[in-house]
């Protein structure tokens, strides 16, 4: 497993963690007690880290490769969400609302995650009920992010839901993981193409579109979006 992970020191560790905005912005205390009570455990390429109507059972962060959020349809199909990069913590809103799991979540490479146990997360809020408002940030800072997503996802016009897609995911890239412009996104143009809701086709004829206009680049199995707000300046 790249990274090396499964051997950090829990100081090791958490500065990786720290890259990540939600972790940073933790009280040391409560960093701390994360660190302690959590697990790291590998994932094979394919396999489920948490299926959509389950009861949760933890909060995870990505340690080492990439995870993929998809919606499962009755039918079998699946509606790809949002693809997990390295410092992203996923499992929020089952956790905090002890609700069934929204969506499913599938190693997609080989995976390495840090999972703090609900049981845990139940036990350091009971012992510090103020923390449950930190925890309650990761879920609350997302909200804007995906009202966006949906806005632009119900677009009549493929090509502003492509632009309206690829802001949206560059932005949650800022804001979760500090990256700065130009964003790459490890989206292939299949998995594009089952966000927007249109043919490989038409995501393959949308993006060189945009690459002429000088909005993107484009790379195997990713995206590079050069400056996100130029993507919704004509929307």
């Amino acid at each position: 497993m790249p990274g090396g992970t499964k051997s950090l020191r829990p100081e090791m560790l958490g500065e990786l963690l720290r890259r990540g905005r939600w972790f940073n912005d933790l009280p040391p205390d409560l960093q701390h007690r994360i660190l302690a009570v959590s697990r790291i455990r590998d994932f094979a390429r394919g396999e489920v880290i948490a299926l959509q109507g389950a009861q949760p059972a933890a909060l995870s962060v990505v340690l080492a490769g990439a995870v993929k959020l998809v919606r499962q349809a009755r039918q079998g199909d699946e509606a790809l969400l949002y693809i997990c990069e390295p410092g992203f913590w996923f499992g929020e809103y089952g956790v905090l609302t002890c609700e069934s799991i929204l969506v499913t979540a599938i190693a997609k490479t080989r995976t390495r995650l840090l999972i703090l146990p609900k049981s845990e997360i139940d036990s350091i809020v009971t012992g510090q009920p103020l923390y449950f408002r930190h925890f309650a940030m990761l879920a609350i800072g997302r909200i804007s992010a995906y009202l966006k997503a949906y806005i632009h996802a119900t677009s009549l016009e493929p090509e502003a839901r492509l632009r309206g897609q690829l802001y949206v995911l560059s932005q949650m890239k800022m804001d979760e993981l500090g990256a700065r412009p130009p964003v790459e996104l490890p989206y292939s143009q299949s998995e594009l193409s089952s966000l927007v809701g249109v043919s490989r086709q038409t995501i393959n004829q949308l993006l060189q579109t945009l690459a002429a206009k000088g909005l993107v680049q484009l790379g195997f199995g990713r995206v590079l979006v050069l400056a996100p707000q130029q993507l919704l300046a004509s929307l």
